[in-house]
């Protein structure tokens, strides 16, 4: 079947696209300071409200998968992919090498500045800066990617709706309306807010991959060299989309499975392996005691702002994200059961991050905790990448390890770039069945788009600047979290009543 973009959401997409990233390197510290005024009265106005999100989106979540809507088969069809090829797609999908960043460096941030009143440095900053980054990355986390996921493969696969766009999750609501305004807007923010996300994750792994490099070769850091790195990165996930969903992203994906193995377990055994074993068990207590707490916090005595610039910044990431794995994962998930989707995402999926959390993080943390490396006043003073690479530096063989890390970033990038340029390319198309991909020509324009954003975040300043644009973008698609929630939920209802 021949297939047509859809003009309205392309050229929407594309706009504001060249609207967020032109200004960034025109004005780019004006556009920072105007990011951060943004920032600042969405947290504190709205803050609320995406906490109250997070939770009920996991509560929802978690009622389908326990419930009788659990057994539900989305299709008539045995599983397209391997349960383990499965597991590694939707884990590359929804984690790009910003994890890597954020897995070994957050605890620092945390530790400084711990929440719940704990003292700056004390064991109890320890262990809740061990902790939230199991918070932020878990459970909650996945269920912002597990709605949406079930809310657009529902009407896909069981009610046969002939599209995969977003606006697929309010079904119930539009039925013989999928092309009015409505639907529209719900595809254009869910659009808007991937490209955000997608500019700030690349604003966080490129200048990790660069310092890398620059350790690696001797090559200066810089901006420069960020900006080669975009664009290796760019060929490679271009490559991969343009091969389409069996011979590249799952290629790809199943080989960074196996290399990010080979490298915890590299860093497991040289590193300090009691202290990371023991680290682990107890980080995993603390994250169970303290869940319902934290899920909930939203700091109003003290308003330290910790939760304005951590957790909401994280729901929003993962709201930003949520539509285009709930896409992404749809089309890798036909043949499987309701049940399997929520638990293979919140446990599987939360592990495969935890993992990093466990062993790079506690790796960086154990280097602080015994004085033999100062990584927090290194972070303070250079950066978060430069305090990755010493604490990466005092590991044996440290050299091979660091480039086996650099390949991983590289090819995270890359497996979550090309299914976010799928994803866009199939928004931006008016019709596709179950079985067919999008326009090979339309892939590798969004591949090819999908770098400029992240240059303009990097010039205009970097992290802060790339947290600023996530929470920014994603708000108009955190109210449309709840309309696809209660879509689904009646959907469910209507076809499969109590007996």
């Amino acid at each position: 079947m021949s297939q047509q973009v859809d003009k309205v959401n392309f050229g929407l997409t594309v706009s504001v696209l060249l609207g967020l990233s032109v200004p960034l390197l025109v004005f780019p510290s004006e556009m920072a300071s105007l990011l951060a005024v943004a920032y600042a009265w969405i947290a504190d106005t709205f803050g609320w409200f995406y906490i109250l999100t997070g939770a009920a989106t996991f509560a929802v979540v978690l009622y389908i998968g326990f419930s009788r809507y659990g057994a539900v088969r989305l299709g008539s069809e045995s599983p397209e992919f391997p349960t383990l090829s499965w597991v590694g797609m939707l884990f590359a999908a929804g984690i790009g090498s910003g994890m890597l960043y954020w897995s070994a460096i957050e605890w620092a941030y945390y530790v400084q500045a711990p929440p719940f009143g704990a003292e700056p440095f004390s064991p109890k900053a320890y262990d809740w800066a061990s902790t939230y980054g199991l918070h932020h990355w878990g459970f909650v986390a996945w269920a912002f990617y597990c709605l949406p996921t079930m809310a657009i493969a529902y009407p896909f696969y069981v009610r046969k709706v002939p599209r995969l766009k977003y606006s697929n999750s309010a079904e119930y609501w539009l039925r013989g309306k999928e092309a009015s305004w409505p639907a529209r807007l719900m595809d254009s923010f869910f659009m808007i807010a991937l490209i955000g996300g997608a500019g700030s994750s690349l604003g966080f792994s490129t200048p990790l991959i660069a310092a890398l490099i620059a350790r690696l070769t001797g090559l200066p850091e810089g901006f420069a060299l960020e900006v080669a790195v975009v664009g290796v990165c760019v060929f490679l996930f271009s490559l991969s989309v343009w091969l389409g969903l069996g011979r590249g992203i799952r290629r790809l994906s199943d080989l960074n499975f196996v290399l990010a193995m080979v490298f915890l377990l590299f860093v497991l055994f040289a590193g300090d392996t009691l202290f990371l074993l023991r680290m682990a068990v107890n980080s995993v207590g603390h994250l169970l005691q303290n869940t319902l707490a934290m899920t909930f916090w939203t700091d109003p005595i003290a308003d330290t702002g910790f939760v304005a610039d951590w957790t909401i910044f994280y729901w929003a990431w993962w709201i930003g994200y949520g539509p285009f794995v709930g896409i992404f994962v749809t089309r890798i998930s036909r043949g499987r059961t309701l049940r399997e989707v929520v638990f293979g995402m919140l446990l599987l999926g939360s592990l495969g991050v935890w993992l990093f959390f466990f062993v790079l993080g506690n790796h960086s943390l154990g280097l602080q905790v015994t004085g033999q490396v100062d990584v927090v006043a290194i972070m303070n003073a250079e950066g978060g990448n430069a305090a990755i690479v010493a604490g990466l530096d005092v590991l044996p063989l440290a050299t091979v390890a660091i480039a086996l890390f650099c390949i991983v970033a590289m090819i995270f990038v890359a497996t979550t770039y090309d299914s976010a340029s799928y994803t866009l390319a199939a928004t931006a198309s008016i019709e596709m069945s179950a079985s067919e991909d999008p326009a090979r020509w339309h892939r590798v324009f969004w591949a090819l788009a999908l770098g400029i954003l992240p240059i303009g975040l990097m010039y205009a300043g970097g992290i802060r600047e790339a947290q600023t644009a996530t929470l920014v973008v994603s708000l108009p698609l955190t109210f449309t979290f709840w309309i696809s929630g209660a879509a689904l939920l009646k959907s469910l209802r209507e076809d499969h009543p109590p007996r």
